[in-house]
Formats: structure tokens, C-alpha cells, sequence
């Protein structure tokens, strides 16, 4: 799999998805605030979901924040509806026939959310440039959902915005 763009990525065991992508689980069972190549995400049931195979970028993904929603939006003042990774995942899921209670803290890659000074997080533009990708392995039948983000209130996206998001699935 391929991504060139920041994106909340989600994935979730297909035969049970109540088990996912946990980046506090694969933080923990790591510990470390990202996987390097070689490493496996872990699931909430600390299985290995998906392996790091290559990663041409800096290595610079996010663990930490939440997918943003509609709430997010109306913290930083948005008085009418913005598109939002939470509807998105919940749009794909219900399109092939899914349901999920919850939207579980996604793998973020590409943001560039650093833990800075006095343990503050700091949203910075992606370091990751053009034809850069991490390609990761699964390690179980998965349902994976992707939404390019549309945050354009703060510099999660840099000052170019909101980009498209591709990826490649292979053998």
C-alpha cells in the first residue's frame, strides 16, 4: 500500500471489527511513538495488524490525535457543516455495509504532529515531499479506510491545503 498524501488511515480485522488499528496499543507494546520499518502496528487486541515495509519519507506520521469531526470544527469556529475525517470513514464503511460504534484514534500519516517544549504538541506542515510513500504489509485480512484530510483551520496540511490521497494495494 501506497499513500502520497496525509491521511487518517483505519484497519480493521475483517472477520471481527471490533478489532482494529490501535496506535495507543502499537505505542505501548513498541515503545515508541512510531513504527520504523521492520515494526508492526498492533491491534487492540495487541495482534500484528499491519508491518512497515519501506518508508522513503522522513518516518514523520502521527499517533496521537483524533480524527477530526464535527465537534473539532465547531472548537475552531466553524459555524456551518466542514468535511471531516469521522463521516468520511463512517460514509466508506456504511457504503460497503459496516457499522462501527466508535471512530478509534487513526494512524495519521504523514502529519507532523511533534511533541514539543513543556510536552505541548505542535501541528506543523508534512515533511514527507512528493513520490515519498510507506508501504506497509498486512498481517490479516483487513477492511482499510483512508480519508484525505480536509483540515484547512490549522497547519496539519501545510500552507498548500487539503491534497488528494492515492494508494496502491499488490500481492
Amino acid at each position: 500500500m501506497e499513500i502520497r498524501t496525509f491521511a487518517d488511515f483505519w484497519a480493521y480485522y475483517e472477520n471481527d471489527l471490533t478489532e482494529y488499528l490501535s496506535a495507543p496499543h502499537t505505542r505501548i507494546g513498541l515503545m515508541k511513538l512510531m513504527p520504523a520499518e521492520g515494526d508492526a502496528f498492533l491491534t487492540n487486541h495487541r495482534r500484528p495488524i499491519l508491518t512497515v515495509m519501506e518508508d522513503t519519507t522522513p518516518g514523520v506520521h502521527d499517533t496521537l490525535i483524533a480524527a477530526c469531526d464535527r465537534y473539532r470544527y465547531q472548537q475552531l469556529g466553524c459555524a456551518t457543516y466542514h468535511d471531516n475525517c469521522t463521516d468520511n470513514l463512517e460514509a466508506a464503511l456504511k457504503a460497503i455495509g459496516f457499522v462501527v460504534p466508535e471512530t478509534p484514534c487513526p494512524l495519521n500519516l504523514f502529519q507532523n504532529t511533534p511533541v514539543v517544549e513543556n510536552g505541548e504538541i505542535d501541528y506543523r506542515p508534512p515533511v514527507s515531499k512528493a513520490n515519498q510513500y510507506i508501504k506497509l504489509r498486512c498481517e490479516m485480512d483487513l477492511i482499510i479506510v483512508f480519508s484525505a484530510c480536509p483540515q484547512d483551520m490549522l497547519n496539519t496540511n501545510g500552507t498548500a491545503g487539503p491534497t488528494d490521497a492515492h494508494f496502491e494495494i499488490s500481492d
